[in-house]
This record gives structure tokens, sequence and C-alpha cells, in this order.
């Protein structure tokens, strides 16, 4: 028992010789980290992460504070116009292309109606080239209108087949179902393919007026709490300084105190315009929001005018045009179109009664029953489109011009500010080693 006795004391003796040296070395790192020269030296590094953070927040509020600006979203309230009449625009033509295959070729009013389809489609590609050629800084926008403009050059060469297919027949022949089922291809890739991209268009232009008030807020309190989190820590580490050293003050944190004093001004004078902004931005963003509505409202009225000419049409599925009619909901007030008008449109294809046929094209085409109730449709629509165009403008109007944006200038002083400081936190380590 003894000699176990032995044998543990002698263990712990070993054991405590061996830890004591690793203790004595920990202590001694803490005991560093608490000597001022450490402290000096934690305390710029500290400071360096704060100004340069605050640089950063500084140039990267440049943008979304702008955008605050009636300058800005005058660009993109008239860019957006341009995306409503490409979008209006697209459906309009997918319109006229399906009552140009509601006569075969020959007929007077045929050649009239295909002549009001190319007309549409050279207006399309008027407001396209128009568009592209003001897009021209905006490799986005630019890319997303050169989407447009692929889509509906296939578009025209589906239509192109189809016309070329048509021939003079007073009966329904092959080749006029065949045109018609070309047209509902075209008529199916205009509503899958080329009317979304162009409401991405729209979403696109106006963006920055949707988005600009949710990222500005968060730019706006970043721009003026970093200047004054930095100010803070600046004062704090003279402060210190200033108890350790004799009460002097340290020249390069106080030079560097003034500078980050200088950028939080910079920055009210940024931002001096966002009050009034985050008043009016909501107004804004529901005339934008409404717009939209409006748009793909009346772009729905134009393609199921077009369900109406393809399924009166010589069309293999006139079912299908009806149901396609009916899923867009266009009889609904206070926009909605008369659908009593069209009772007899559907069968009168199919209809065995002398002359059906004719009196159903007379009805849906310009100064018919049907016709006026669509035309009188689409004018309400298109009123709406211009009294919220008027809306929208005035909305901007209200907008106060963005103020002259100093992020590029807060960065340099910022440097300064950071320069200044480190030379006087290496003059007071200097001083203590």
């Amino acid at each position: 028992m003894e000699t176990d006795r032995r044998v543990e004391a002698s263990s712990a003796a070993l054991t405590r010789g061996v830890s004591r040296p690793e203790q004595v070395g920990s202590a001694r790192w803490r005991e560093s980290l608490r000597t001022t020269p450490a402290r000096i030296i934690g305390a710029g590094l500290l400071l360096a992460v704060l100004l340069v953070a605050t640089a950063v927040v500084a140039l990267g509020a440049r943008m979304p504070a702008s955008t605050l600006g009636e300058a800005a979203a005058g660009v993109a309230a008239r860019t957006g116009t341009s995306a409503r009449q490409i979008y209006v625009g697209l459906a309009d033509a997918d319109a006229a292309a399906g009552a140009a295959f509601l006569l075969p070729p020959g007929e007077e009013l045929s050649t009239r109606l295909r002549a009001d389809y190319r007309q549409k489609i050279n207006e399309v590609e008027h407001a396209l080239n128009v568009s592209m050629g003001a897009a021209a800084d905006d490799p986005r926008r630019l890319a997303r209108l050169a989407t447009i403009a692929a889509r509906l050059q296939r578009y025209e060469g589906i239509i192109a087949d189809a016309l070329a297919v048509a021939k003079p027949s007073d009966a329904v022949s092959n080749e006029q179902v065949l045109a018609a089922a070309y047209a509902r291809e075209a008529s199916h890739y205009l509503s899958a393919h080329l009317l979304p991209a162009a409401q991405a268009l729209w979403d696109y232009d106006t963006r920055l007026l949707r988005e600009a008030r949710g990222e500005a807020r968060w730019w706006a309190a970043a721009s003026l709490l970093m200047p004054a989190l930095t100010l803070a820590a600046l004062v704090a580490v003279q402060w210190w300084l200033w108890q350790r050293t004799r009460r002097r003050l340290n020249v390069g944190l106080l030079v560097a105190s003034l500078g980050v004093v200088a950028v939080l001004a910079m920055a009210v004078a940024s931002w001096s315009h966002w009050p009034t902004a985050a008043k009016r931005f909501p107004v804004l963003e529901t005339a934008i929001d409404d717009q939209s509505a409006t748009q793909q409202r009346l772009g729905a009225l134009l393609s199921g005018r077009a369900d109406i000419y393809l399924g009166l049409g010589a069309s293999v599925d006139p079912a299908g045009h009806r149901r396609d009619f009916d899923d867009r909901r266009l009889c609904d007030p206070p926009d909605g179109v008369d659908c009593t008008t069209l009772a007899l449109v559907w069968t009168a294809r199919q209809s065995s009664q002398p002359g059906a046929f004719r009196l159903a094209v007379n009805a849906v085409l310009e100064g018919g029953r049907a016709g006026e109730s669509f035309d009188t449709a689409t004018d309400t629509l298109t009123q709406r489109l211009d009294r919220g165009d008027k809306w929208v403008a005035a909305e901007v109007t209200n907008l106060e011009t963005a103020p002259r944006q100093y992020g590029g200038e807060a960065a340099w002083v910022v440097l300064l500010a950071g320069v200044a400081a480190l030379l006087g936190l290496r003059q007071r380590l200097i001083e203590y080693r």
C-alpha cells in the first residue's frame, strides 16, 4: 500500500511538472493581450474594419438613392410605356391575324383583313426598333427586346406559312383547315411565349419603381448608421487613449473623426429626399400595378377576339377555341364584352342554315354587333391605360429630383480618415514600445 501511494505521488508530481509550463505560457499569452500595445493594435483592426464597411456602404447606396428621384423614375415610366405598347401591339396583331383567316383569299374583305394584320405587325416592329435604340446603354433590357424580336419573327413565319397554304374556295377545303391549324399554332405561340416575354419586359422596366422603396429603406439606414457607428468607435478609442496617455488628444484620431462626421453629413445630403419619397412611392406603386392589370386585361381581350376568329374560321377544333375564350372570363363587367352577341358565332361554321357563316362573320367584324362590343371594351381599356399613363406621370412629377450623390467623395474621405487613424495609433504604439 505504501508503495502504491509513493507511485501515485510521483505521478501527480510528474503531471504537475508537465502542466505547469503550459499554464504559465497560457497566462503569459493572456497577459500579453491585456497590454496597451496589444489593445492599440486591436483598436486599429476594429477601426479599419468599420471604415472599410462605411466606404462600401457609401458607394453601394448611390444607385438606391438615385432611383428615388424624379429623373430615374421618369426613365422607368417612359420605358414602361414602350413595353406596354409592345405588349398591346402584339395582342392586337394576333387578333388581326385571326381575322385574316376568316375568309378565303381573293375577296376584297379578306385582302383588307390581311393588310390590317401586316400593318399591326409593322407597328410592333417599329416599337421594338425604337425601344432597342433607346436601350443601347442597357444590355439587360436590350437582351429582353432581342428575345421578343426573335419570337416575333418566328410568329410571323408561322402566319406566313398559313397564308401561303390558304387558297380561294367557297367551301371549307383541306388547305383552309391546314391554314387554320397554322393560325392556331401561331396564336398559341404568341400567348405562351411572346406575350409573357413582353410582360417580363414591362416588369423589368418598372422594377426600379416597385423595388426602390424597399431597397432604399435598408440602404438609407446603413448609410446613416455605419458612419455613426464608426464615429462612436473613434470617440471611444480616443477617450481610452486620452486616459492612458496623460490626457493628450490623438491628432490622427481627431482628424479621422472629423472626416467621418463629413461622411455622415454627405449621407444626410444624399438621402434628403427619402422622407418625401417614402410617403409618395406607395401611390406610385399602386398606379403601376393598376397599369399592369389593365394591360393584361386588354391583352386577354384581344386574344379572346382572336379565339373567336379562329373558332369561326376553318378550324378543326372550334370547341377548343371556345374553351380558351371562356377561360379568359371576358364577359365579366365592367369592361367585358356582350357575350349574348356571340351565341350563334361558335356554331355558325357547322350550321345548316343558309348564310349563317356570313352573318356570323359580319357580326364579329368591325361594324357588327359582336365587333362593336369588342371595340367598346377595347376602347374602355385603352382609355384606362391612357388615364393610367397620366396618373403615373403625375406621381413621378410629385417625386423630388434625387440630390447629388456623394458616395464617391465619401469613400475617398473615409480612406483619408483611415490613414489618419492608423497613423495616429502607430504613433502611440511607437511611444509604448
